[in-house]
């Protein structure tokens, strides 16, 4: 009776003992298929991260090269004292001054030498002499004003490395073409990160002509008389000469000290 027993304990130790390794297998099984989904699960992610990355890179930090986000009502000044009214932008990478036709086809204003100032809002534009195709926009400055003329260029930030990342290059000549908005620019290379750079340039209107400064020193030149006061004022102010607003403030100075 008592061999029975030991029997019957014997065999629901080797019973629960199987159970337990075969709960311990199943877990483990179970453990491995969540691991297995999730590297999955994972490696898709970082699949699509990459595609969108590079579909959408270029996009998201060139932009069109445009002054404006979109064409606006605008008018065209001729020398000849010709108005003619239009939706107008500035195509700052080709130095183009464009205009929409009825059908919504974008065209750049021909003969540009012609033009006496583009209204564009409350903006105000003027096209440089016959050698020189860039427009530059007067800003107000007290009794005078001053002029801005704006560059775009597009800049390679590097080729595609490993891992998503970008290694740096100086090579910004090797591209083809590329288009925006009907205007042809240079290609963007699939496996290079560009932006659009804007540069911009402060002058001063003499005679037919413009003039730069980009400093005190420079800005002070051209007020002939009054060097030294407006390179004291620059420091006294802290001018800031990559601020339209800070050189709004120094012109406005520099014209109430007399005319230039």
């Amino acid at each position: 009776m008592l061999i029975n027993v030991y029997r019957r304990i014997i065999v629901f130790c080797s019973i629960m003992l199987l159970f337990q390794k075969i709960t311990y297998f199943c877990i483990y099984f179970v453990i491995l298929f969540i691991c297995k989904i999730m590297k999955t699960i994972l490696i898709y992610l970082c699949f699509f991260t990459f595609l969108c990355f590079n579909s959408l890179f270029a996009q998201e930090e060139l932009g069109n090269g445009m002054l404006f986000p979109q064409f606006e009502k605008g008018i065209v000044v001729f020398k000849n004292g010709t108005r003619s009214a239009a939706s107008l932008n500035y195509n700052m990478v080709q130095q183009e001054m464009l205009f929409l036709e009825t059908d919504s086809t974008i065209m750049a204003i021909a003969n540009p030498s012609s033009i006496a100032v583009v209204i564009i809002g409350e903006r105000r534009f003027m096209h440089g002499s016959s050698s020189d195709n860039y427009y530059y926009e007067e800003i107000q400055a007290g009794t005078g004003s001053f002029f801005i003329q704006r560059k775009a260029s597009v800049i390679s930030e590097g080729k595609a490395a490993g891992y998503g990342g970008y290694s740096q290059t100086s090579s910004i000549t090797s591209f083809d073409s590329y288009q925006a908005n009907g205007s042809v620019y240079q290609k963007l290379k699939p496996d290079e990160k560009f932006k659009l750079k804007i540069d911009t340039f402060y002058f001063l209107k003499s005679g037919n002509g413009f003039k730069k400064f980009f400093s005190a020193k420079t800005l002070g030149k051209l007020f002939n008389n009054h060097s030294a006061e407006i390179e004291a004022y620059a420091k006294e102010q802290s001018v800031d000469f990559s601020k339209t607003d800070d050189i709004t403030r120094i012109v406005e100075y520099g014209y109430s000290l007399g005319v230039k």
